[in-house]
């Protein structure tokens, strides 16, 4: 039975065929710092397990590793929990009652006002997001791909709602999110909308560029879309 761990597996992989990381998620659209957690075993820093699945199927096809291997090394990264703390003798370092309530007071108000803030903070702040799209690849401000069908995953707060070109696209309770996407041949742009409740609302934009099979015909028509996505980013700077 082979024990080694995700990593290990990933890291012996991806090094035979002289993969980096970068690559991986750039050829798989798996956030970086996701494939990154995976080859140091990080699991504390993975999304829900049903994003875990699939970015692990997306990188074994990719590294033509079998499926089943990697998830059953990922099944078992032992999750350790500390025990619980050793408890000081009954009196030792005993506080006077008058402090202790004091003490008590001041947490008690702390906590009220730390969820009081947060609390306004998740009606009327500025929404911010996680998404598996870069905004920037080198000198290139869209990111390539050979697959016609992407998808567009990412995470927001609970309470916020999500849209991608004005489509409102469903997230779950923890606020993960998914949208496979069917990528026009050439230049895709995505304008994606995070608002708050009182109507605060963040917007980026995210570009794919599909490269189909070039064939004679098609080589200079690509190469000209690209030299002027490159000239427009130029001009915009």
């Amino acid at each position: 039975m082979n024990e080694k761990n995700i990593g290990e597996i990933l890291a012996e992989s991806a090094g035979d065929r002289g993969f980096s990381i970068e690559k991986i998620s750039e050829a798989t659209n798996v956030p970086k710092r996701y494939v990154t957690a995976l080859f140091e075993n990080d699991i504390k820093n993975m999304p829900a397990a049903p994003y875990v699945r699939g970015y692990i199927s997306k990188i074994a096809a990719f590294l033509g590793i079998e499926q089943r291997l990697l998830e059953d090394a990922y099944k078992r990264l032992d999750l350790r929990v500390a025990g619980k703390e050793d408890s000081l003798p009954k009196n030792r370092f005993a506080i006077a009652k008058s402090r202790k309530t004091f003490i008590w007071l001041v947490v008690i108000i702390t906590i009220i006002a730390l969820f009081s803030i947060i609390r306004l903070n998740s009606l009327l702040g500025i929404p911010e997001f996680e998404v598996n799209l870069p905004a920037k690849i080198d000198d290139r401000d869209y990111l390539e791909t050979r697959s016609q069908m992407i998808a567009i995953e990412g995470k927001i707060a609970p309470k916020d709602s999500i849209s991608i070109n004005r489509e409102p696209i469903p997230a779950d309770k923890d606020g993960f999110f998914s949208k496979e996407v069917i990528l026009e041949k050439g230049l895709n742009t995505f304008e994606i909308t995070v608002k708050r409740l009182l109507g605060k609302e963040t917007t980026i934009i995210r570009k794919v560029f599909y490269i189909v099979d070039e064939t004679e015909e098609e080589i200079p028509e690509q190469k000209e879309q690209i030299e002027e996505i490159i000239i427009e980013g130029e001009s915009a700077e």
